[in-house]
């Protein structure tokens, strides 16, 4: 399982996590090592940002907010970007402490598209998405916040 990023060098990469086929349906649910305050590992790498995992396995950083870490606001705009792989879940981490929310309108625009939103610590959302992978049966996609 490696993962290749792809893309050319901009300021905010993407990576492709690559899983093996089983009983034909590729499972791309990209599993999370450790968590902790600041950083977090998919995969085997670690990253130093918020995550946006997609349910097609890509990783990206999410952009803005304080110096290198995500907004503890997630925008309609992420749960829109995150719902184009047509994921069955989405699951947030808001956050070691949980400080993260969701914006009303993101949430409106959630339950406009009958989309199942899972909002949780980052702790937990972690461990749902692990719970999944193994699973092998959803699609999921996640924003995990990495700090307070």
């Amino acid at each position: 399982m490696d993962g290749q990023q792809s893309g050319t060098a901009n300021k905010n990469p993407i990576y492709k996590v690559r899983r093996n086929q089983g009983e034909g349906k590729l499972n791309v649910v990209a599993k999370i090592g450790e968590l902790i305050f600041g950083s977090i590992v998919v995969e085997g790498k670690k990253y130093h940002r918020d995550i946006l995992l997609f349910a097609d396995g890509t990783v990206k950083k999410r952009k803005g907010g304080f110096l290198m870490f995500g907004s503890h606001k997630i925008k309609k705009q992420e749960l829109e970007e995150l719902s184009q792989g047509q994921p069955e879940i989405i699951i947030v981490g808001t956050g070691t402490s949980g400080a993260a929310y969701i914006a009303p309108e993101a949430e409106s625009w959630a339950k406009g598209k009958n989309l199942s939103l899972l909002v949780q610590s980052s702790h937990d959302a972690a461990a749902m998405v692990n719970e999944i992978a193994e699973q092998k049966n959803k699609k999921v996609a996640a924003l995990i916040h990495i700090t307070c």
